[in-house]
């Protein structure tokens, strides 16, 4: 009798919904590739996989950006870049930029890692030589954003821009009189970097933060005010330490005009004690993809709510569609040349 293959792995059939299921033009981690990504790489480490229609699946990865996910009855594991808190009472488990190390049910996967293809350089060693980082800088500071949405980081723009000029290259508050296409190369002309997130919430950072660290300038961030849980703190200047935006904007100049204090920042580790995070290693995500899929399950109600992008960030309803006014006039007006 042919002895049973010990080998074999388990089949596996998922879907994935409520994703933005399409390849942006500047921004290639935008859009998921069904056939190809970040989970079925990692799943493919455990199963054979499948992937089907949502009414034959066994498993349901969804995202933020619909509500197709609401017919599917069976485990739901819900994943999200955007500052978005998990919701145990509509999934199975989560996987998102929250702190939650009780929580047996959610895995904490910073964004910014889909932005970092090799880890290995943001680990600094003795071939970065940060005198002659700071010689290659021929501009001050830029600012690369598309989007209108983010009250901190405009008015923050509009400030410093004032005391010394902001190269501003992306669509919004550009002053360049054109809109970069290369932006890693773009940041690295510069000696800083404005880095601000669109909202805040504890644990989420973004690609603001690490883009400049792979173009070796210095970030000016505002965001996750638990930054320092994943990054050393004194490798960048987190205008949360300061008591306002002007005592902020004071210690920027001081910095831009003093080598020595400026060097200070450049020659310390991105990453705390010059460690890569252990959210970059592939089993990291795939052992924890095999927990949630390999969990008992019992069907259960499901109860869902109506909730927008950020509302535990910027508040729900009138408040998101002032906020959301405000930020579109600061763009129509500096266009239109009557608002620095």
């Amino acid at each position: 009798m042919p002895q049973e293959n010990q080998s074999a792995r388990p089949n596996l059939k998922i879907a994935f919904s409520d994703f933005i299921f399409n390849v942006h033009d500047t921004d290639k981690f935008s859009g998921l590739n069904r056939k190809n990504n970040y989970f079925t790489r990692a799943l493919s480490a455990n199963y054979d996989l499948t992937l089907s229609a949502l009414e034959d699946a066994d498993v349901l990865i969804y995202s933020t950006f619909g509500n197709d996910h609401r017919s599917f009855l069976g485990k739901k594991i819900f994943y999200t870049t955007e500052n978005v808190l998990p919701d145990f009472e509509e999934c199975d488990f989560a996987i998102t930029f929250c702190h939650l190390p009780s929580e047996p049910r959610h895995l904490r996967l910073p964004q910014y890692i889909h932005y970092i293809e090799d880890p290995t350089l943001l680990i600094k060693g003795d071939h970065d030589v940060p005198e002659a980082i700071l010689k290659q800088k021929n501009g001050f500071c830029n600012f690369v954003v598309s989007n209108p949405r983010g009250t901190e980081r405009n008015k923050f723009f509009r400030m410093l821009n004032r005391r010394k000029t902001v190269d501003s290259g992306g669509r919004h508050f550009n002053n360049l009189g054109r809109t970069i296409t290369d932006k890693v190369s773009f940041i690295n002309q510069y000696k800083f970097t404005l880095a601000f997130e669109n909202s805040s919430s504890p644990g989420y950072t973004t690609e603001k933060l690490v883009e400049p660290m792979l173009a070796q300038s210095l970030p000016i961030y505002w965001g996750n005010p638990e930054v320092a849980r994943d990054f050393n703190p004194r490798s960048f200047i987190n205008v949360s330490d300061f008591q306002n935006f002007e005592a902020a904007i004071d210690y920027i100049l001081k910095v831009d005009s003093d080598d020595q204090l400026y060097l200070s920042y450049l020659k310390e580790p991105w990453f705390k004690d010059n460690h890569i995070p252990a959210w970059f290693a592939p089993e990291y995500t795939s052992s924890a993809l095999k927990k949630f899929v390999d969990a008992p399950w019992v069907a259960k109600p499901r109860v869902y709510k109506n909730r927008g992008l950020r509302d535990h960030a910027l508040g729900t309803g009138l408040q998101r569609h002032l906020s959301s006014m405000r930020c579109k006039l600061d763009g129509l007006l500096w266009k239109a040349g009557w608002r620095k």
